[in-house]
């Protein structure tokens, strides 16, 4: 009996021990979570005011030069400092990168957003629905006569985006927010609405083939081809992104237009001007990665300086969390100055708040995590001068680089999710350029233009274009020039227009 009486008080202090011990943990953590969010709440304070200029690895910096990434003037990692140094030697911080604001009136994005947020999704969902899903694009006439309504409301839409690129000073750039909490946010919804104009072109130029009106197919094209070139400017992925898949597109649109019987060797000329001011304008990859640098780096320090919520995308956020990297708090914070209530003493003033944070401390991890991502990425912009075949060492060895830090429980968490889909980009990128040139070289040959051979690169492998001579099955005297592309959808063909016809090596 004794025995059992010991036992049992035996077992009653094991389990309060381990119940003091769980509420000293989980004070020790609730502590450090709130404490590193003080901390952040302190900094994000103090760096309110940009100083003229800053002591940053024994240099004096302009303090501007940190805009967007204020907390980087504080660090004292010599391989972090050296790494920020060498994109400052570039001139591509995120101060540079994301500068030269234009007016509201010039920025197309405005107008975009302007003239697609607000209407009727269900109207948008349908037109996307009807929308040509294959490569060999057609639209049918019952097509356009069931959509005929929708696309006569839709139509001063249409113009009004006409009318924006039409004015010389047009641009496509980002649209500046500023939020009271989380700073400067840059927003590039804009581009999601690419595809819904390019969707009103691609209608209005079956509409124009149904009634024999190659001109206003051909106009159409001009349109999409020249907003494509717009946001490619951009150069963030996101957009540069939009800007590939609308111009893909167009470039199948583009060969339905040819195809025509109506079309002839007038309107082709005119069509190789247009694809040639699209390859004598093309964005350098390398612009592109560098200013997703200037934005990764600005990921770093608003984790830093805001939080995670204020630097991921929710679909980021949701990554982290299923693989149990993040901790989830609540907080009470005062409501913001224009809610109604504004008297302190009131309860009501005052909101529930989830933070979200890293469950290392990112004061202390986010070093190596910057170096590794800010390493990585000088090794791609290096490369983006070369060929995309000629990028894949390159890419495998961060891949490789990445996959051994994991194993040694090193993983850059941050960086693996800025550099995950780099290697897809930089694929439909080639893509892009592919069949733009493809296109270029089978209307230069046709009408015996100079094919400018700085131009054509074929960028998935060092086998050259294509290019061989068919014949119509329906007509065997008319005769094209059709050229492919390895990594290319489809090959690309015009009617043969050169004045003595010969066979092409």
């Amino acid at each position: 009996m004794i025995d059992i009486k010991k036992q049992k008080r035996s077992t009653k202090s094991i389990l309060l021990a381990g119940v003091i011990l769980f509420i000293v943990l989980t004070y020790y953590v609730v502590a450090m979570v709130q404490r590193n969010h003080l901390v952040r709440e302190n900094r994000s304070y103090s760096l309110l005011i940009s100083p003229k200029t800053v002591k940053f690895g024994g240099e004096k910096i302009s303090g501007e030069i940190f805009s967007g990434m204020e907390t980087a003037r504080s660090e004292k990692d010599p391989e972090l400092i050296n790494e920020i140094k060498k994109v400052i030697a570039q001139k591509e911080m995120p101060s540079e990168i994301f500068k030269n604001k234009p007016s509201e009136n010039t920025n197309i994005a405005l107008t975009l957003n302007n003239t697609f947020r607000l209407e009727n999704i269900e109207d948008l969902k349908i037109l996307r629905a009807a929308a040509p899903k294959d490569a060999q694009w057609n639209i049918t006439n019952q097509t356009l006569e069931q959509l005929d309504e929708i696309l006569t409301r839709f139509e001063p839409k249409r113009l009004t985006i006409r009318n924006a690129i039409n004015r010389p000073d047009t641009h496509f750039y980002f649209i500046f927010e500023h939020d009271e909490e989380l700073g400067e946010i840059v927003d590039i919804s804009a581009a999601d609405y690419l595809e819904d104009y390019l969707l009103l072109e691609e209608y209005a130029i079956a509409r124009a083939l149904r009634g024999g009106q190659i001109e206003e197919a051909l106009n159409s094209l001009v349109y999409i081809f020249r907003i494509a070139q717009l946001a490619s400017e951009v150069a963030v992925p996101a957009v540069r992104s939009s800007a590939a898949l609308i111009r893909l597109r167009a470039v199948d649109v583009m060969q339905t237009v040819i195809l025509d019987e109506k079309f002839n060797k007038r309107y082709l000329n005119g069509l190789y001007g247009m694809i040639l001011e699209q390859l004598k304008s093309w964005t350098p990859d390398r612009t592109v990665w560098a200013a997703d640098r200037a934005s990764g780096m600005k990921t770093y320090h608003r984790i830093l300086q805001y939080g995670v919520e204020a630097a991921l995308t929710p679909e980021e956020i949701e990554d982290l969390e299923q693989r149990g990297l993040l901790v989830f708090i609540t907080r009470k914070q005062k409501k913001r100055k224009n809610n109604k209530t504004n008297n302190d003493n009131n309860t009501e003033n005052y909101e529930t708040k989830e933070t979200i944070l890293l469950k290392d401390n990112f004061f202390k991890t986010h070093i190596a995590d910057e170096v590794f991502y800010l390493q990585s990425m000088q090794k791609i912009i290096d490369v983006c001068n070369k060929p995309f075949y000629q990028r894949i060492s390159i890419l495998d060895e961060i891949n490789n680089e990445i996959l051994l830090k994991i194993d040694k429980g090193q993983e850059p968490i941050i960086g693996v999710l800025l550099l995950r889909d780099i290697v897809r980009l930089m694929r439909l990128y080639a893509q892009d350029r592919a069949g733009c040139e493809i296109a270029f070289l089978a209307m230069s040959l046709s009408l015996e233009k100079p094919t400018i051979p700085a131009l054509i690169a074929n960028p998935f492998s060092e086998e050259k274009y294509k290019i061989n001579q068919t014949k119509d099955d329906e007509n065997p005297n008319k005769k094209f020039i059709l050229v492919s592309s390895q990594g290319n959808h489809l090959p690309f063909r015009v009617p043969d227009y050169r004045t003595k016809t010969k066979k092409i090596e």
